[in-house]
């Protein structure tokens, strides 16, 4: 069935269940054979998009970390003589296509880009694919989407019709894993932690001590007693670690109280978020302070961030936005589009790049101003808008303080002027 006739004829299924949330074993990450194919004729992911969207809201740091990748990596946008035909055909513009993408592809390993073709085959749109949404088949791909109740409704789309961008995955399967998998376990854990804190203090479900009473039967108003206890003072954070007490007259009776839960100790929790979030950054190859985690032994200076900055650049960002361009390749050169990084060839009509990130820092662009105002490449007027943003430099610093000095006193000479 091609991918119109699925649209006109609305094909229901069931939404696909396989594939385990959160593999515990080598074994589950395993691709299912050609036979193995799901009913609907979908093959199921190795680790279930639900599993990961799971851990994307487990951790602030995990999210951040996401985000910064993408943004960092996609954010600046396009360039090039040919980034306009591009941008021409993604409906909110192409930077917040590629950074959409860019999500998708770090937090499941995996994203779909959709090519749209007019009657005459022309290429007449581009459109983002939700990740958790699709599953490939033997002859293309295939989109659930989500309708009320457990139905949803099955989109098929031919091989051309889907470009699959995937994340680098050493087993080699249908679907990337992500690049942070390596601190799935770490996460499940800080989530874990985090949950049994949350139900202590939403409820206390599982009590601290069991009372027992021995040698006699216990009346109907104290098991009620107890009952309301647990039911409606013992819950919260305001009634957290309350006492029972109750009193008991029968003759040759005894209360025995036991402890039911181990002594588990606060900090044990906030070391084990601690460890987690040591253990993110890592997975991810950002940078702590790109997520605002200062270590122990750190300046916090502006060469040492800087310093970060390029190494984020040069081993996260860079090959992210090369790979990008290269599984773009036969849709670029279907537009009659060729990828670069090269400066000279950008700006040929038919080039086309990613922005990346400006490394230069900000006290180096403002010891350029004054020459770039006398030489004329920067005009009067833009000096006076480049200047607050400025704002962390000697520079600005020093003329919101009235010490100007050096760089400062030849852009002010130069400002007034004009």
């Amino acid at each position: 069935m091609t991918a119109q006739a699925a649209r006109q004829s609305g094909v229901e299924v069931e939404v696909i269940r396989s594939g385990s949330p959160l593999p515990d074993a080598l074994s589950d990450l395993i691709g299912p054979q050609d036979e193995e194919v799901a009913i609907d004729g979908a093959y199921p992911w190795p680790v279930h998009p639900r599993g990961l969207a799971a851990l994307y809201r487990a951790s602030a740091e995990h999210s951040r970390a996401i985000h910064v990748k993408a943004e960092g990596a996609f954010g600046g946008g396009l360039q090039g003589g040919g980034a306009g035909k591009l941008e021409a055909l993604c409906a909110s513009g192409a930077t917040d296509l590629l950074v959409a993408l860019g999500l998708d592809v770090e937090a499941y390993g995996n994203a779909y880009l959709q090519i749209i073709h007019d009657p005459s085959k022309r290429i007449a749109g581009l459109r983002r694919l939700p990740a958790p949404t699709m599953a490939r088949t033997k002859s293309g791909f295939v989109q659930h989407v989500p309708q009320a109740g457990a139905m949803a409704r099955a989109v098929t789309f031919a091989a051309d019709e889907i470009v699959h961008l995937r994340a680098p995955c050493p087993l080699g399967l249908r679907y990337a894993l992500p690049s942070w998998i390596g601190a799935q376990g770490m996460l499940e854990l800080a989530q874990a932690a985090t949950r049994y804190n949350a139900a202590f203090f939403a409820n206390s479900a599982i009590p601290e001590y069991a009372i027992i009473f021995k040698g006699a039967p216990t009346n109907p108003a104290q098991k009620d007693a107890i009952r309301g206890f647990f039911r409606n003072d013992f819950q919260g954070a305001h009634n957290a670690h309350r006492t029972l007490i109750l009193n008991h007259s029968d003759d040759g009776s005894d209360i025995k109280i036991e402890r039911l839960t181990s002594d588990v100790k606060d900090g044990d929790f906030l070391k084990l978020l601690d460890a987690a979030r040591d253990r993110i950054p890592i997975a991810h190859g950002v940078p702590p302070r790109m997520l605002g985690i200062m270590s122990a032994g750190q300046l916090g200076g502006g060469g040492e961030v800087s310093g970060q900055l390029v190494v984020f650049e040069r081993l996260t960002l860079m090959p992210r936005r090369r790979r990008m361009l290269d599984q773009l390749r036969p849709l670029l050169a279907e537009l009659g589009l060729t990828a670069t990084a090269s400066e000279q060839e950008l700006a040929d009509k038919n080039s086309i790049a990613i922005q990346p990130l400006d490394l230069t820092p900000p006290k180096d662009d403002s010891a350029s101003l004054p020459d770039l105002v006398a030489s004329g490449i920067v005009t009067a007027e833009e000096a006076r808008t480049i200047l607050p943003f400025l704002s962390d430099t000697d520079l600005a610093k020093s003329a919101g303080s009235h010490r100007a000095t050096g760089g400062l006193d030849a852009l002010s000479t130069l400002l007034a002027r004009a």
